[in-house]
């Protein structure tokens, strides 16, 4: 299973740095889909290693990209975050331990808050980050909601692309 996740992981990151990176779609958009690899981690996952990870995989994004510590920090705190988000927005009769949080195992509504709460976080984070003030919060909101959007995008087509679903039992 997880010789599974490294090459996931190893294809978004390729995907991310050498393709997405250079693209900025209306000279604001800047799609980040290297976060699925966080969100698609199995639930039983143990919350050390999905932080830590989370941090290797930003520290690893920030290293190619050439702004060290934003992306690491804004992954960091999604990977944090996602058992919590997990228990928020499911019930334990909803999911199933042995499927993966991932679209073809979740229901679309699920999966859609999940997705979107964490990739929403990032990107603030990210942005925030990047501006470190609230001087321009209507602008910087603005480009927080349109990055999550285009990432969300990406992300869910990501998911329907490489994702198979999960064998039921």
């Amino acid at each position: 299973m997880y010789v599974k996740q490294l090459f996931q992981f190893i294809f978004l990151f390729i995907l991310q740095v050498f393709i997405l990176n250079r693209i900025c779609l209306w000279e604001v958009v800047t799609p980040m889909i290297y976060i699925v690899f966080i969100f698609s981690l199995p639930f039983s996952t143990p919350k050390w290693l999905v932080v830590l990870l989370g941090f290797c995989c930003g520290f690893l994004m920030d290293t190619f990209s050439g702004v060290l510590g934003f992306h690491a920090l804004a992954t960091l705190i999604i990977a944090f975050l996602r058992a919590a988000t997990i228990r928020i927005i499911s019930q334990r009769t909803e999911r199933e331990e042995h499927l993966l949080p991932i679209f073809h195992d979740m229901k679309f509504g699920w999966y859609l808050k999940y997705v979107f709460c964490l990739t929403f976080i990032h990107q603030f984070v990210y942005y925030f980050t990047d501006v470190l003030s609230f001087h321009n919060f209507g602008k910087l909101m603005l480009v927080v909601s349109e990055n999550t959007l285009g990432s969300l995008v990406c992300i869910f087509l990501i998911q329907i692309l490489i994702y198979k679903p999960s064998k039921r039992y």
